[in-house]
């Protein structure tokens, strides 16, 4: 959903910017969510990038890196309506918006790095999966409820995430030697299977296995992957009450499904909304 854009007269702005200077959290984050409505909003920060005062400098800085997430989030919804983003760009994204701190080009060093590691191999299935169980990427067997198995700088950290991670990281890296495969669903695990039919299963410590027949897995597109690991930190932000989570992942999968946040169950959404159907419960 687009931020809805207010245009403000020259005097409200001054208002709004005074309110800066307030000691008190409260008022002064209020006069920065108006202010980050304006119509004028850039042309603002730079008029009040170098104000004398350092409280309204400090504040029109925190509203410049605000803007930028705000930004880069509606670029992100936008790509993934338009399938214009692939899993590894989608993942990329995710770690950004999660964590301001991450670095784009962090990310692309620890790829790099095992990239030109495994050009000095042959390609193919097998190699693959050797390659990704030499250095040591697993499945956690235990805390499968940290957030860290579900992002792809940790992952990349660790050699420890969850199955769609590891296997939109070795399909990354596959591509560089022409490795042409797709992921897909196998006994409810998520795989990776190439244009022979050969499967890896990095939740069997890359087992590879051949021939497997078309009633055997569901190939996934991106999105598909991309909801299920949108869902699956959503969950994890409730089950560990995380708000500022709670609030990033309601807010992508609501605009994804289209859903109004209302809808959301109770006390996540509104106790009150009418949208909601509760199912009847009969006498026993």
């Amino acid at each position: 959903m687009p931020i809805t854009r207010i245009n403000f007269s020259p005097d409200s702005h001054e208002a709004l910017f005074s309110l800066l200077q307030d000691r008190n959290e409260s008022v002064a984050s209020l006069a920065m969510e108006q202010i980050l409505q304006s119509s004028d909003f850039d042309k603002l920060m730079q008029n009040y990038q170098d104000s004398p005062e350092g409280l309204v400098r400090k504040r029109v800085h925190q509203m410049g890196n605000i803007a930028k997430r705000r930004q880069l989030l509606e670029k992100f919804l936008s790509s993934v309506q338009s399938g214009g983003l692939d899993s590894w760009q989608a993942m990329m994204l995710i770690d950004h918006l999660y964590d301001p701190q991450s670095s784009f080009t962090y990310l692309n060093d620890m790829t790099n790095e095992l990239i030109r590691e495994f050009n000095l191999r042959r390609g193919g299935s097998a190699a693959v999966a050797k390659f990704m169980k030499e250095r040591n990427f697993l499945v956690p067997t235990q805390n499968w409820f940290d957030v860290s198995n579900y992002l792809l700088g940790d992952v990349l950290e660790s050699r420890m995430g969850a199955a769609p991670l590891l296997c939109i990281i070795a399909q990354h890296i596959g591509t560089f030697r022409n490795w042409q495969c797709r992921i897909c669903l196998h006994s409810g695990r998520f795989c990776l299977l190439d244009e022979n039919n050969t499967l890896i299963d990095p939740s069997e410590d890359w087992a590879v296995k051949k021939k497997i027949s078309a009633e055997q897995y569901h190939a996934c597109k991106p999105k598909e992957i991309l909801l299920v690991v949108l869902s699956q930190l959503f969950s994890m932000a409730v089950i560990n009450w995380e708000p500022w989570d709670i609030h990033l992942f309601s807010r992508i999968l609501t605009s994804l499904y289209q859903l109004d946040p209302a809808q959301l169950p109770y006390p996540l959404g509104s106790f009150l909304s009418p949208e909601r159907k509760y199912p009847e419960i009969s006498e026993p």
